[in-house]
């Protein structure tokens, strides 16, 4: 079976970053930031992808087949919820971006509920922090 993973750019306080946040820019085009996981996946997952074609999908797909979807703003924010509900998130890749935010919107209440294991963190020069979770099985 194929995996899922959620590359989500936050700030310290589960927000999505601010507009314009250099470090957000830095993770969106960086080969460090979400082009090098865009670059080992199979799949791109976009705001709006059908969620129950996704699933057909992922239990059909082999296992070397790796859907990726790239969390960092409203639409997309809703796109984790979706993906959450349906517990369809094998990995996470967490950007925490070292800033607080006062956007209304939180990413981190939509994250997916369950037991995850860090397998990786690496921080980088700007200070942005980058964990590597994996799903628990149950």
């Amino acid at each position: 079976m194929a995996r899922l993973q959620a590359v989500i750019a936050m700030t310290l306080d589960g927000n999505i970053p601010s507009e314009g946040e250099p470090l957000m820019e830095w993770v969106k085009s960086d080969r460090m930031g979400f082009p090098y996981w865009r670059e080992h996946s199979t799949r791109h997952l976009f705001p709006g992808y059908p969620l129950v074609d996704l699933i057909c999908e992922k239990d059909t797909s082999g296992s070397s087949t790796v859907f990726h979807a790239e969390i960092y703003d409203e639409e997309s924010v809703e796109l984790l919820r979706g993906l959450s509900i349906y517990r369809l998130i094998d990995e996470l890749v967490i950007f925490l971006i070292p800033t607080v935010c006062a956007s209304p919107l939180s990413v981190s209440a939509h994250l997916p509920s369950g037991n995850w294991r860090l397998v990786k963190s690496k921080t980088f020069r700007n200070g942005v922090c980058r964990l590597n979770y994996c799903r628990m099985l149950q």
